[in-house]
């Protein structure tokens, strides 16, 4: 039985879960919804040509079903979200950086981040990942091979030297930031807590914030954390995470949680994203909850297109 996903039923060159998606959005958001559904269109066509069509739409480590695409919200803002995959199964992962690069146009250096993927094992190369706002912006994930940071971030932070975090992936931004991704199998309340006074000098926001979704007394293991820094390595947020079946007895619970927790536009694009179709699998991935060195939190999540 093959597992490639029917074509789009509206118009576009998409799997007809990611089109029904954004339909939804285009609702709510429709400029940054055509955007989206254009950009997502440019980099799925390489997976629409695999010599493996069997597998194109089931390959991918970004969702539990290997779909290609994951959309995301957060509840600081209104925005269509979203990661993909930019090259065919068949592809050799160490090309992935460089391919999701010329998707997005990408100007600035990458040499850095080829450099150290270049030769080793990788999980999943890179993705692109695009937010489509009032502004746009690009971000690329890089793949960290064997949980090790690039020589030119090492030291850079206190946190890239705790023995409680594997650090797992980059995401790249165009002005030289990052948001570097790890997983901690034994992070507990009390390390998160000193994490965010490493980080941002005070936990209170990041706490309180936490505290409004977590249904339990303590963090669910495994979890993780980001540490975004600006180019010059100043720290400009934290933010938890864990997978939402962690936390959640299933969507559906996850839903009555995360809908009172944005406000105006920002909770529809979320009710737009949530109105999917169940499909007897997880559509909620990680659940995630931030704070910026200015106080400002915030929750967050990726949902799965159906």
């Amino acid at each position: 039985m093959s597992d490639a996903l029917p074509p789009s039923t509206t118009g576009a060159d998409l799997p007809a879960p990611v089109a029904a998606t954004l339909q939804r959005l285009r609702a709510v958001l429709p400029a940054q919804a055509d955007a989206a559904s254009a950009l997502l269109a440019r980099a799925l066509a390489p997976l629409a040509a695999s010599r493996w069509p069997d597998v194109a739409w089931s390959f991918s480590s970004l969702t539990n079903t290997g779909l290609p695409v994951e959309f995301a919200w957060t509840s600081r803002e209104a925005a269509v979200r979203w990661t993909a995959e930019v090259a065919e199964p068949e592809a050799d992962d160490a090309s992935r950086l460089q391919r999701a690069a010329a998707l997005l146009d990408w100007q600035d250096d990458l040499q850095p981040w080829l450099q150290h993927q270049r030769g080793a094992r990788l999980k999943f190369g890179a993705w692109a990942s695009a937010r489509h706002g009032d502004e746009f912006a690009a971000k690329l994930y890089a793949d960290l091979p064997a949980g090790r940071l690039p020589p030119h971030w090492c030291g850079r932070h206190r946190l890239f030297d705790s023995n409680l975090l594997f650090w797992r992936m980059c995401g790249v931004n165009p002005d030289g930031s990052v948001e570097c991704y790890a997983r901690a199998d034994e992070l507990d309340l009390a390390a998160l807590r000193a994490f965010a006074r490493a980080a941002l000098g005070d936990e209170t926001a990041l706490l309180q914030r936490l505290l409004q979704v977590l249904p339990a007394d303590d963090l669910p293991r495994p979890s993780g954390i980001s540490l975004a820094l600006s180019a010059q390595g100043q720290v400009r947020a934290l933010t938890w995470f864990t997978f939402a079946k962690a936390m959640f007895r299933d969507d559906a619970e996850v839903e009555r949680q995360l809908r009172d927790q944005g406000q105006g536009l920002s909770a529809q694009v979320y009710a737009a994203l949530a109105a999917g179709p169940a499909d007897g699998r997880w559509r909620h991935g990680m659940i995630g909850v931030g704070a910026d060195i200015a106080g400002n939190a915030w929750v967050q999540c990726g949902v799965r297109p159906t």
